[in-house]
């Protein structure tokens, strides 16, 4: 378990998500709740933490050398509790002309510099790793991601920073991987309630129970349509 006593202790807390467009959540939901959004459901209204404040700062396009640029502004005047950190789908493109890559050493100075800033006012640092590239749509990422991934992983044991492993998570989706994407890389609506339900877990709040909790994932929607497909014409009847 990630950080019980943050979640144990009735004191209010200020969580921050900060990273680049998977974060941000923008766009590629078509205008579906992101993570940090169903993140602010189970905590401030189904765990009953009202006093608790929900931010995201993230910003679509961005790699950890601009998110380090704007941290004084989207992180630090701030000061929150805890910082729930995920970046690497932009530094990994090794398509130069993008302008996006940064190297890994590099990467690993920008994350460990942030995570120095959290902890010099007494905060918390959650890293996160990164979701996956479909296969073939992206190599520029595709190729270059794992190793930023590993990055991360060996980034937190150095650390002792806590670690939610997203992509541990969805490398185990196999086939059923594009039912939780937007495109090659961003997840969709379906994707956000995954890397929620990821980090519930992580934290140890995650409830079947719970409306957060039980939100409709791809598995049944698959299976619904595989349902419609079988009939010739539309199982659902006609309102007009």
């Amino acid at each position: 378990m990630i950080l019980p006593s943050l979640l144990q202790s009735s004191s209010p807390r200020t969580w921050l998500f900060y990273g680049d467009s998977i974060t941000h959540g923008v766009l590629h939901t078509a205008g579906a709740r992101c993570f940090s959004e169903h993140f602010t459901e189970r905590l401030r209204f189904e765990l009953g933490r009202a006093d608790d404040v929900m931010l995201n700062t993230a910003c679509s396009g961005h790699n950890t050398r601009q998110m380090l640029q704007h941290f004084p502004l989207r992180v630090e005047r701030f000061k929150p509790d805890v910082v729930l950190l995920m970046a690497g789908m932009n530094d990994c493109n090794s398509r130069l002309a993008d302008g996006q890559h940064v190297p890994v050493e590099e990467f690993c100075a920008n994350l460990a510099s942030m995570i120095s800033a959290v902890r010099g006012w007494g905060g918390e640092v959650i890293l996160q790793t990164v979701t996956p590239v479909l296969p073939g749509l992206a190599p520029e990422r595709e190729l270059t991601l794992p190793q930023y991934n590993a990055a991360i992983r060996n980034l937190a044991a150095e650390l002792a920073v806590p670690l939610i492993d997203h992509a541990a998570v969805w490398e185990t989706l196999a086939a059923k991987l594009p039912v939780y994407m937007a495109d090659a890389f961003h997840p969709n609506a379906c994707g956000h309630i995954l890397l929620a339900h990821t980090v519930f877990r992580a934290l140890g709040v995650f409830d079947e129970a719970a409306p957060s909790c039980g939100l409709l994932l791809p598995s049944v929607i698959v299976k619904i349509v595989e349902m419609f497909l079988r009939f010739k014409r539309p199982v659902i009847p006609r309102l007009f």
